[in-house]
């Protein structure tokens, strides 16, 4: 075969291979900590406040020292205002004498684990995990008074719902939760993308500083016989997903000022604000609905969050043995915690000192 018409087969089959890694890291999630309270009221917030708009510092860093070396941690928002820009104060003099730089932790299905042959006959199956077994629609699947409550939110904040390639009525209710709080967050001046990472990528760029990717990485290998006989159970088998899907419509009908508030908070580095603002997450209930799923069994990916906590303490480990100064990202929330990333540092013995 020609080199240019390999490399371009090859090419197609990273594309899609990488369609469907993303798929299963959707699925997975990666929010470790995630907490979910039910709010007490249901009813349509005052929205007057406005988002910020502009140059912001967000919090300070917090300092983790082991003897004479120091892991500096920024904590990191979402969403955020759309049309903020993070600068913040001596973050770029701490990029400067780094020696590495450790991302926010993820999940990573590589294709090397897959391989690029088998996961392109994988494809055409994993791409249905999104729909409902049979062909159903979620008005077949979802109380009623529960599908009239997304009927006025899919109404108001999802606009071109229903095409021919991509009807959202037919898709599992874990995944028409998750457009339409990302549509909903939208239209209030919020935004999921982060404003913090390329701010220090491109820092880190300048000054020729490593970047970690710190990744969990399930060990398909030892269950790539499985993979197939998982995607087709995904296939054929619903979700535990109702409680995700409610708690979804709940925070977008009583949350939204909040959200607002935490990201204004966060932007203008207010700590105690952030703490005290309460806190209704929906991703532990969808989640637990994605993990608890027999298919990810086969995969052997429970646990998925305490193993993706671990990855990083493990890195941070090594950084904080190494390094004279490493720089890290994290989500704040996982951070304050009472169970969070600074008490599991604290306890492994580390000082840890706020943001003043």
């Amino acid at each position: 075969m020609h080199r240019p018409i390999q490399s371009a087969i090859a090419s197609n089959i990273r594309l899609r291979s990488r369609r469907w890694a993303l798929l299963v890291a959707a699925m997975l999630s990666t929010a470790a900590h995630a907490q979910a309270t039910t709010p007490a009221a249901v009813a349509e917030p005052a929205l007057e406040e406005l988002v910020v708009v502009g140059t912001y510092p967000g919090p300070g860093m917090w300092k983790v020292t082991h003897g004479e070396n120091v892991l500096w941690i920024v904590g990191t928002q979402s969403p955020v205002p759309q049309r903020m820009v993070w600068r913040a104060k001596g973050v770029a003099a701490v990029v400067a004498k780094s020696q590495e730089i450790l991302m926010a932790p993820s999940v990573s299905v590589s294709i090397k684990q897959i391989g690029y042959w088998r996961a392109l006959t994988l494809i055409p199956s994993a791409m249905e995990v999104q729909k409902n077994p049979g062909n159903a629609t979620l008005r077949d699947i979802i109380p009623p008074a529960q599908y009239a409550r997304w009927l006025v939110l899919r109404d108001k904040y999802i606009d071109g719902y229903n095409t021919e390639d991509n009807d959202i009525e037919r898709w599992r209710p874990v995944f028409a939760a998750r457009m339409l709080y990302s549509r909903a967050i939208a239209k209030i001046g919020l935004t999921n993308s982060s404003v913090v990472w390329p701010v220090i990528q491109e820092a880190a760029k300048k000054h020729k500083i490593k970047t970690t990717a710190v990744k969990f990485e399930p060990l398909l290998g030892k269950a790539l016989g499985n993979a197939r006989a998982a995607i087709n159970e995904l296939n054929k088998t619903r979700f535990d997903d109702l409680e995700c899907f409610v708690k979804t419509l709940e925070r977008i009908e009583t949350d939204l000022s909040a959200m607002r508030a935490r990201a204004n908070a966060w932007a203008v580095g207010d700590i105690e604000a952030i703490r005290n603002l309460p806190a209704i997450d929906q991703r532990a209930a969808c989640n637990a609905a994605l993990q608890s799923a027999s298919a990810s069994k086969l995969l052997g990916l429970e646990n998925l969050e305490a193993q993706i906590v671990a990855t990083w303490l493990e890195v941070a480990d090594r950084a904080l043995a190494k390094n004279s100064v490493t720089l890290a990202v994290l989500p704040i929330t996982q951070m304050l915690a009472a169970d969070g990333y600074l008490s599991k540092l604290k306890a492994r013995g580390y000082s840890i000192q706020a943001p003043e």
